[in-house]
């Protein structure tokens, strides 16, 4: 009767057998002690080993790798986002020898060759898919690790390009378009926008780019989304915020939307939002954006109080000139009215004599005015300082002020190169005042000007011959310009050294470094 005894083929007998082979090797695999398996369903197991079991069949059946491999990739995908540790899945794999032994001894005659041959061939199977799953897993935990090293690496460049932007004397718009920008590349969404409190209750869009864009200009702290994310301080996911009454952006192609709070020292300033990611936002995107936003705040806030301090010098700036203006120009201008006046009035008594001398004053005031005026002109910003740099402006004031003025002017130059805008701006203002005292204070008939650029600072050197003055009293008086100089030095960072004496004249040096 053995002679004549035909066995099943391995692959017939698993698959005759597979609802049985499955739901045995799933209730042993969740009863593995500490395995991750105890997390998920004896069903979700069960359908994971059915899937096993029918990748091996598949290679015995066509005696190729082609259905090991596949079922090894979404083996590697799937519980490498579940979870699941390499020694899990193996641990797993391994127990279906348990299940399987058992059945071949009982399916073939007691100590035939088949038995041993079916043992060696499922022990090789299931061999063959740990060695193949190990490979892949391995790959994939390779390229998960440099995929975090890079987005980590994103991360760090993001965030030190936000830090340089507050080292860095940036305009408000500047600052904004940085984090709109970063925030894209950090959340792989296609568009951001900031919107900054203001007063009354709303949230002004400050910024926006990419796409979609928001579809209205601001909106109200209360009852919207951003102020809830703004009045609770935690970040808001919405997945679908076409359906949510709170979303700004209506827009039906609109697929997730993350709404990040902006603080500065627990207070809010606004919102950042990033959105248009297809695959939906998650826990990450939440870590990496509110990151980032905690520089990005301090930016935006630094440079709001940039252009505040800029816009109160400017006021500042424009009261200072209204004062010499009525202080020197309307008085002088009023003196030439008086002086026209009473010639006219000894010219019309015959008394030439006096008619000369209010003619003679008439015009010395009329020079003071225009000398006065042509000072002024000089204070505002020329635009020569912004086209041509420091050294052209400087030179065009000697030509137009010192020279006119019949004060010999020197002016020497070495290594000339460009420095930012707002130093040369603050180092003119210091050489305007300091040339004004010059001309209407110092008597002197020589002034010379150099400025010496090297690697490490620019150095500017002011000297004038005239009759000089005592520092200290004129600092304790505020006289001279010497505290706007001093401001002036100590915004750029600079150094100040003034030496001067009754008689002897006065030197000012200003260093800067690059």
């Amino acid at each position: 009767m053995k002679e004549n005894y035909n066995p099943l083929p391995l692959s017939e007998l698993l698959r005759n057998n597979l609802d049985d082979i499955s739901n045995t090797w799933a209730i042993e695999i969740r009863n593995l002690s500490g395995s991750h398996y105890q997390q998920h369903t004896l069903e979700d197991i069960t359908t994971w080993t059915a899937s096993a079991l029918a990748a091996i069949i598949e290679n015995l059946e066509t005696d190729t790798d082609r259905g090991i491999m596949k079922y090894s990739d979404e083996l590697t995908r799937d519980r490498l986002q579940a979870g699941f540790q390499i020694y899990d899945i193996t641990e797993g794999l391994l127990v279906s020898k348990e299940v399987v032994l058992p059945l071949i001894q009982s399916s073939y005659p007691a100590g035939s060759r088949n038995i041993e041959e079916a043992i060696t061939t499922f022990d090789r199977c299931v061999r063959q898919l740990i060695s193949q799953f190990e490979k892949q897993y391995s790959e994939a935990m390779h390229q998960q690790i440099l995929d975090a090293t890079e987005q980590r690496l994103a991360e760090s460049e993001s965030i030190q390009r936000t830090t340089t932007a507050l080292l860095q004397k940036l305009t408000l718009d500047e600052v904004l378009e940085i984090v709109c920008t970063e925030a894209i590349k950090l959340t792989g969404a296609t568009g951001s926008a900031v919107l900054l409190i203001e007063d009354e209750g709303w949230l002004q869009v400050s910024i926006s780019t990419g796409n979609p864009l928001p579809s209205v200009d601001r909106i109200p702290i209360e009852n919207s989304l951003a102020g809830k994310a703004v009045e609770d301080g935690i970040p808001i996911i919405l997945n679908k915020p076409k359906n949510h009454i709170q979303a700004y952006h209506h827009n039906s192609d609109l697929p997730a939307l993350l709404v990040v709070p902006l603080r500065v020292q627990d207070v809010n300033i606004g919102v950042i939002d990033v959105v248009n990611k297809q695959s939906g936002f998650n826990e990450d995107d939440i870590r990496i954006t509110g990151l980032f936003a905690d520089q990005a705040a301090i930016a935006i806030e630094k440079a709001r109080l940039h252009q505040q301090t800029e816009a109160l010098a400017i006021i500042e700036e424009r009261q200072r000139l209204a004062r010499e203006l009525h202080d020197s120009v309307t008085q002088s201008l009023y003196s030439v009215t008086l002086y026209a006046d009473a010639a006219r009035r000894a010219l019309s008594s015959r008394q030439y004599d006096i008619v000369s001398e209010n003619v003679m004053e008439l015009r010395n005031m009329a020079q003071e005015a225009m000398l006065d005026m042509r000072l002024l002109i000089f204070e505002l910003h020329p635009p020569i300082l912004e086209k041509e740099g420091l050294v052209a402006a400087i030179q065009t004031r000697l030509e137009s002020v010192e020279a006119r003025s019949g004060i010999h002017a020197d002016f020497r130059v070495e290594g000339e190169r460009r420095l930012p805008l707002d130093v040369e701006a603050e180092l003119y203002r210091i050489a305007q005042e300091s040339l004004t005292n010059v001309v209407k204070h110092a008597k002197a008939q020589c002034v010379s000007v150099e400025l010496l650029y090297d690697d490490i600072q620019c150095r500017m050197k002011i000297w004038d011959n005239g009759i000089g003055f005592d520092p200290t009293s004129a600092a304790q008086e505020g006289g001279m310009g010497l505290r706007g100089i001093e401001a002036r030095v100590k915004r750029i960072g600079g150094k100040f050294f003034i030496d001067s004496s009754r008689d002897d004249g006065t030197t000012i040096i200003v260093e800067v470094k690059r």
